[in-house]
């Protein structure tokens, strides 16, 4: 059965669990009760109150409430503690929130689930050398079976001179074959075992937009970047259908102990389909999943060979079209489509207009005149354009793209967006306002961690570094901004981006002062961006993103009032219950009602 015929056959399934998007007429005859202040009539009864709450709505209009009622998956009313009481029925559960802050559920804008295999290595937050050899040898023994160790999360400030080597990896694991991907996803760094299989010698030619990294002698170190993966991902036994949708359950539980109900996936391969499918006709999603095929659907996010061969045609974009229309949310939707202009400043693979320090450019992947082209192709076909662009040069070819497609189509309220956006021009940031481009940012990059400080911003320079991740700057701007954190490159915490954004600092707090402080941000405009910014970013601003009177329950209980306690504090604080739809997704042991 294709994926498109099992999603009919869960349709009438879903629509029972998850209403669609129209709310109930009486959920605004509640609303206005309220605010008249006349009694509900029993109709309108509440499933669930909390109270005695501080509840940041992010809605301009009624910014602030002590309660809130659920009914079915919507919102039923916001108001003070007095009025949400009035809404309780013999069967309505209260929940007492003890003066907690209440946020609408958080939502990532840029991340790649299923996520790692369950059987993969993380190397995430190591600081050494030893770590990382450690970690690898005790996960190999560990899993005996398996014939490839595979993993990621390593950064450049774990290697001597931030030099990767196969060497290290030997020293660790000889026998079998390892492929371990850099944080970022775009370099990976592989032992002698996998060169051997992949029959990568000094004699192999750089793929087109990828590179072989080679020493003093030529001959390949074992760091492989961009495009050049594939030459040994290519061998590695492809997962199993189980593995992923066990992948897919763990990491959306751990999204919603981090107060995640909606993510923008920045990615999407047909292997993976059926665990979605299988999760959604289980009634297992706990995420809004938004997915973004990739721009090319033979080739990815770029043209292999730089160019594109030929002009995509409508034709081409059939199998993107269905999926549009089959999923329709509110649950899974598929309105955008993915490209990739360049790589990472770590890699220097970012697409930049002026050298790094120490050479190079970096890769642009597409020429302007085909990105141009195709862009306008899904934007006349009514697509949401989401464009990797990471260096200044590639953002400026995304920002020129975007301009061509919407004076050939004559078109505009696309909503297209720059992912990452690390480094732009300072000239082009009033672009972003003026084309209705989103700018679809990671406060995270922001956390000045040893590979940030002592690799990208060395690359850069002091000029380019100072204004690298400046979320300020897009505000100031006034651009729309939506956050994400790119995992599994970055854990998916929203708190741990709040307070990346706001102090510039590590958790432990480094530097004194924070890194470029100029560039800091307030915490409401952080949650801002992880909520009501995210829902816009997504077409979302009308059934969520807002705790307001008929959208849809999504929303985040915590355990301090981030909006006021010091910006140090806020790595203390957690979250203590999530709700989608009016379920609970994550209850912690410490919420006691």
């Amino acid at each position: 059965m294709t994926p498109l015929a099992h999603q009919k056959t869960v349709n009438a399934a879903r629509d029972r669990r998850w209403p669609r998007r129209a709310a109930p007429p009486a959920l605004a005859l509640v609303a206005a009760l309220l605010v008249g202040g006349a009694a509900p009539a029993a109709a309108q009864r509440a499933d669930r109150i909390f109270i005695n709450g501080k509840i940041w709505t992010a809605d301009a209009a009624h910014p602030t409430a002590e309660a809130l009622a659920v009914g079915g998956d919507r919102i039923l009313a916001v108001g003070s503690t007095e009025a949400i009481r009035a809404l309780a029925g013999p069967d309505t559960a209260v929940v007492d929130l003890k003066g907690r802050l209440v946020v609408p559920g958080f939502q990532d804008s840029h991340l790649h689930f299923p996520g790692p295999s369950v059987n993969s290595v993380r190397l995430d937050g190591l600081e050494t050398l030893e770590a990382f050899q450690h970690a690898l040898a005790a996960f190999a023994k560990a899993h005996p079976d398996l014939p490839w160790i595979t993993g990621g999360g390593w950064g450049y400030s774990v290697f001597p001179d931030h030099v990767p080597d196969k060497a290290f990896i030997d020293a660790a694991i000889a026998d079998r074959p390892v492929y371990v991907s850099e944080r970022d996803g775009h370099m990976g760094l592989v032992n002698s075992k996998a060169l051997a299989i992949a029959g990568v010698t000094r004699d192999t030619p750089d793929p087109p937009n990828g590179r072989i990294v080679r020493d003093e002698h030529g001959e390949p170190t074992g760091e492989l970047q961009e495009a050049a993966q594939r030459l040994v991902s290519s061998h590695i036994p492809p997962r199993t259908e189980q593995d992923i949708y066990e992948s897919l359950l763990q990491h959306m539980d751990e999204a919603a102990a981090d107060g995640l109900t909606s993510v923008q996936n920045a990615s999407w391969y047909p292997g993976s389909q059926p665990a979605y499918l299988r999760a959604l006709a289980a009634g297992a999603l706990k995420l809004r999943f938004h997915f973004a095929p990739m721009m090319l659907l033979r080739e990815g996010g770029s043209p292999r060979n730089h160019r594109m061969t030929r002009p995509l045609t409508a034709e081409d974009l059939e199998p993107y079209r269905k999926l549009r229309d089959e999923f329709r949310g509110p649950l899974v939707t598929f309105r955008s489509i993915k490209g990739i202009l360049d790589g990472t400043v770590d890699a220097r693979t970012a697409a930049m207009f002026e050298p790094y320090v120490g050479g190079g450019t970096g890769i642009p992947f597409w020429e302007q005149d085909d990105l141009n082209r195709t862009v306008a192709l899904y934007d006349k076909e009514g697509f949401q354009v989401l464009l990797h662009a990471i260096g200044d040069k590639a953002i400026h070819m995304a920002l020129d793209a975007f301009e061509y497609a919407a004076k050939t189509n004559g078109t505009s309220g696309r909503r297209h967006r720059v992912e990452h956006v690390e480094v732009p021009l300072l000239s082009d940031l009033p672009r972003f306002k003026a084309l209705g481009v989103i700018a679809s940012t990671q406060p995270i990059f922001a956390n000045p961690d040893a590979t940030a400080l002592k690799n990208f911003a060395v690359l850069l320079g002091p000029a380019r570094a100072s204004h690298a991740d400046a979320f300020k700057m897009f505000d100031d701007a006034g651009a729309v901004q939506a956050f994400g954190s790119d995992w599994s490159v970055f854990d998916f915490a929203p708190l741990e981006g709040i307070y990346a954004a706001v102090t510039r600092q590590t958790p432990e707090g480094m530097p004194p002062g924070g890194w470029y402080p100029e560039n800091r941000i307030s915490v409401e405009a952080a949650l801002r961006h992880y909520t009501c910014d995210g829902a816009y970013a997504t077409f979302d601003e009308d059934v969520r993103g807002t705790l307001t009177p008929g959208k849809l329950a999504d929303f985040v209980v915590l355990s301090k009032d981030i909006l006021t306690i010091p910006p140090r504090e806020i790595p203390t604080a957690k979250v203590l219950l999530t709700v989608m739809g009016g379920r609970d997704t994550y209850r912690d042991k410490e919420f006691g009602n």
